[in-house]
């Protein structure tokens, strides 16, 4: 299962992450860091993936 949330800035995104690998989670892909958007993922200790994400609409390229 994939799960996606869309958290309020960028430290959110770590912070979450960063308390998933301290409870036991893992790190199953790299930053990704668009400017205006950037994700981060985590596998949980039941195999399901997080893909947490924050987006500044204001800052989307025209």
């Amino acid at each position: 299962m994939l799960i996606a949330l869309n958290v309020e800035n960028r430290e959110k995104v770590d912070e979450m992450v960063r308390k998933a690998v301290e409870a036991g989670g893992s790190i199953y892909a790299d930053v990704q860091d668009h400017g205006w958007m950037y994700q981060h993922s985590y596998a949980d200790l039941d195999g399901h993936q997080w893909e947490l994400f924050y987006m500044d609409e204001g800052a989307i390229p025209q």
